[in-house]
């Protein structure tokens, strides 16, 4: 039996050094380190989180061509732009998901609810083809996993 395992933390968390995160802005902060200046390196994860912001940008982007694409009659086109909105809804809040239970090692009882939620808007979206259920999922999901990014850090 491995030592983490009589600790009762998982291997992730052990790898962590036993910190469990309020959310994953708080995980991401930790990650980041800022020097005295206010500067701070270009890492995975700064990297990671900029392709986020950049692929829940292109969902909106996706979204409002479809509009646009549909009001000038060209329906078929704007057919496609609906389902890789929607495409890319359900990929990034399945990404969101799994990164806000990995962060919070499943966090409690309001994290789950946010969950549940937001699965119910992205089902939603993806039933109905419906982007802007796909992009409320996101924008709700990405607002509650980033609460702690911002701010004092714990212990400052």
């Amino acid at each position: 039996m491995k030592m983490s395992e009589m600790s009762g933390h998982t291997q992730d968390q052990a790898a962590r050094g036993g910190v469990r995160f309020v959310s994953t802005g708080a995980a991401i902060r930790s990650r980041i380190p800022v020097s005295a200046d206010g500067n701070f390196p270009i890492n995975k994860t700064l990297i990671g989180v900029l392709a986020l912001g950049l692929a829940i940008f292109n969902q909106a982007l996706f979204w409002l061509l479809a509009v646009l694409l549909a009001g000038r009659g060209n329906t078929v086109t704007a057919a496609r732009f609906v389902i890789a909105s929607v495409a890319l809804g359900a990929v990034l809040w399945a990404l969101l998901a799994v990164l806000q239970w990995r962060a919070t090692d499943g966090g409690n009882a309001a994290d789950k609810g946010v969950l549940v939620l937001t699965a119910a808007l992205c089902a939603g979206s993806v039933w109905l083809v419906s982007p802007v259920c796909g992009l409320a999922a996101v924008a709700v999901l990405t607002a509650w996993s980033v609460r702690g990014l911002f701010g004092k850090p714990a212990g400052a």
